[in-house]
């Protein structure tokens, strides 16, 4: 049974994008990693003045942070770069901050915020024809096209990849080569082997203006990858042709991978051609050299295990047939790909069946054939979803081309027809018209007529709730005034009162101190009444908007305790209106409200991103946590209320949390 080479192979494009040797250990890289940020943290030192020079050499320190563990250690250094950048209005520091924190989520698998940052970057970078700038947004776009091509989305993916590209200017020959890379991928999973030919061929082309170096070596890489996917179309000799390339440079004892898939690839070729002991040879390389990457290709290993297996079991050495066969059993099910394990199945089951085991070999093909009809079952859906991307793909093309032919038929059918057949087939068509405009009229008439009652219905339930939010807005306003008009201006008189009664009386100095202790009580009394006013109704929502209201918020959370809170905001400077501007404070208020008081936040995160048609609010913090299913019982006003002003605005709640693993509350609002 011959596996597709595709997925044999796919971890050498990963090589080939990458910069370092699989065969390193993990301590080196993390020792570079903390010897070059070390010697970036002593350059910075020498840089204490809040400029751009202090932020690019904060910059580099973040610049050498490649895994997503070593990208934690120096986030402090990032929130100074991008705070600095924005006070001394740097644009390219703060394109390179809103990129590098995007791929920081990118890397933590939170695809919404990572597109969130790209997209700011890309937004700030805009048009700028600066070299540096360009490049960084032609990666931003980049890394937004990956996102895109993980969740097979390979629509976006293309377009990312394409329009990062025309960014790109002749000298980045390594970001294109491996945006090349990524297109040739894509293409390959659609099916198009023709288009997957062309972009690895324009990576062979690009690295032959590359440098002296590794690029021999990727080019090798490439070059076998190219040969499996004739392989896989049945083309033995071109298969072969192109895996002779690569053997000069085989084996190569650092890249295992280039050297395990081309030993993999001469197998299956031999096997292919009934060259059994040269089958076996490769194989044996292929395994050697595998064996140094096991856990990323312990499916490779199952599968090369099991055509072992079948080798020796033609050369009729049922021992060692069993032993591979056996391994092959084993290395399946470390893998966990059912095809994989049903292979190996089917390799054991020839064994039992040529030993004579009839019973165990029917058991083992009957368990194989189930496991390849779930495998089946499973392609069969992801196929029809990559030719559903591919049909968006060519959607536009192909209506445009149906078009052009069904004029032309048109026009044939015109001509070569008689005026009478023109007059009686018009009369038909004419009638089959209106008939048809009369019942499509009627349709859409009925159609508007619910549609009409449904909106009537919708908007009674946002009268309603903008009704019951103005009420409590008023409420607000109205306890606000009360309490500092009235209850303020009472107790501030008392406070008078109380100082003058004290000039007028003979007290002994016990008496003169509970006397004190009573004005400072009264004081606190006054302050904290004043704070509740406030709250109700902050005077900076009212007179400078709602970015300083939130700024005065966040700030009075952090002076009130030991609390450390960033208040973020991106995007477009977007007015939303007072209405929206009075719910999304009301909604960050009593979410921050929610982590300091039942949370026990240490640290709060408060993310306000506008675009061009949504507003998206974010509330991070490190507290308590909660099950999240506890919100469907919860009865408490607070959530209700936030509940209700994000059901005003059409919009929608997302809240990951779990016991002693903080909460992140993500809200999007049409608004």
């Amino acid at each position: 049974m011959c596996f597709s080479y595709v997925r044999i192979l796919f971890p050498v494009v990963l090589l080939v994008a990458g910069s370092h040797s699989l065969l390193a250990q993990p301590d080196y890289f993390k020792k570079q990693f903390e010897h070059e940020r070390d010697s970036a943290v002593r350059e910075l030192q020498k840089h204490p003045s809040p400029d751009t020079v202090r932020a690019k050499a904060l910059m580099d320190i973040m610049d050498y942070a490649i895994f997503l563990g070593e990208k934690k250690t120096v986030l402090p250094y990032w929130r100074e770069a991008m705070e600095l950048s924005k006070r001394l209005h740097f644009k390219k520091g703060e394109a390179i901050c809103l990129e590098w924190m995007g791929s920081y989520y990118k890397s933590a698998m939170r695809n919404d915020s990572a597109i969130a940052y790209l997209d700011s970057a890309l937004l700030v970078i805009g048009s700028d024809s600066d070299v540096y700038m360009r490049r960084t947004w032609a990666f931003a776009q980049s890394q937004k096209a990956m996102i895109y091509e993980g969740q097979e989305n390979y629509y976006n993916a293309l377009n990312g990849y394409f329009a990062a590209l025309k960014k790109y200017d002749s000298t980045d020959l390594y970001k294109q080569k491996n945006v090349f890379l990524r297109i040739a991928t894509i293409y390959q999973k659609l099916y198009n082997d023709e288009k997957a030919l062309e972009y690895y061929n324009a990576c062979l082309t690009i690295l032959q203006k590359m440098p002296n170096g590794k690029k021999g070596l990727e080019s090798e890489g490439i070059t076998t990858y190219i040969a499996g996917i004739y392989f896989n179309r049945g083309d033995l000799a071109k298969a072969k042709y192109y895996l002779s390339k690569t053997a000069p440079a085989i084996p190569d004892t650092v890249e295992t991978l280039v050297t395990g898939g081309y030993y993999h690839l001469a197998g299956q070729i031999a096997l292919k051609e009934k060259k059994n002991d040269s089958a076996m040879f490769f194989f044996r390389e292929a395994l050697k050299y595998y064996e140094y990457t096991r856990p990323m290709h312990i499916d490779v290993i199952a599968n090369v295990s099991s055509d072992m297996a079948r080798l020796k079991m033609a050369a009729g050495d049922m021992a060692a047939a069993k032993k591979f066969a056996n391994q092959g059993i084993e290395n399946a099910n470390a893998s966990g790909q059912k095809d994989v394990k049903a292979n190996a199945l089917i390799a054991l089951a020839e064994y039992y069946n040529r030993t004579g085991n009839q019973s165990a070999a029917y058991q083992t093909l009957q368990e194989a054939t189930l496991l390849s009809d779930s495998v089946l079952a499973a392609a069969n859906i992801k196929q029809v979803n990559t030719l559903a991307a591919v049909y968006e793909n060519d959607k536009k093309e192909k209506e445009i081309a149906q078009l052009e032919l069904d004029k032309k038929i048109q026009a044939a059918n015109v001509r070569q027809s008689a005026l009478l057949n023109t007059i009686f087939i018009i009369t038909i068509a004419a009638l089959l018209l209106i008939g048809f405009t009369l019942y499509l009229n009627f349709q859409k008439s009925r159609k508007i007529e619910r549609q009409r009652i449904a909106e009537l219905e919708k908007e009674k339930q946002l009268m309603g709730i903008e009704a019951m939010l103005k009420g409590q807005e008023e409420e607000r306003r109205r306890l606000a005034r009360d309490l500092h008009d009235g209850l303020g201006s009472l107790l501030s008189g008392v406070k008078i009162s109380f100082s003058n009664l004290k000039d007028h009386i003979d007290m002994t100095p016990a008496n003169t101190r509970s006397f004190e202790k009573t004005l400072e009580q009264l004081d606190r009394t006054i302050a904290e009444l004043r704070k509740v006013a406030h709250n109700l109704m902050p005077e900076a929502l009212a007179r400078f908007g709602l970015k300083s209201a939130m700024k005065d918020f966040c700030e009075s959370i952090r002076l009130g305790g030991s609390i450390e809170i960033i208040c973020e905001q991106l995007g477009t400077d977007r007015e939303l209106g007072n209405i929206a501007d009075v719910n999304v404070y009301r909604i960050v208020q009593e979410l921050i409200n929610n982590a300091v008081n039942h949370g026990r936040a240490g640290h709060i995160l408060v993310q306000l991103t506008k675009t061009t048609d949504k507003t998206l609010i974010t509330v991070e913090d490190d507290g308590q946590g909660f099950e999240v299913d506890t919100l469907k019982k919860a009865r408490g006003i607070g959530w209700t209320n936030i509940q209700s002003r994000v059901n005003y605005f059409n919009g929608i709640v997302d809240i990951e949390s779990k016991p002693r693993e903080g909460t992140t509350v993500n809200i999007e609002l049409l608004a």
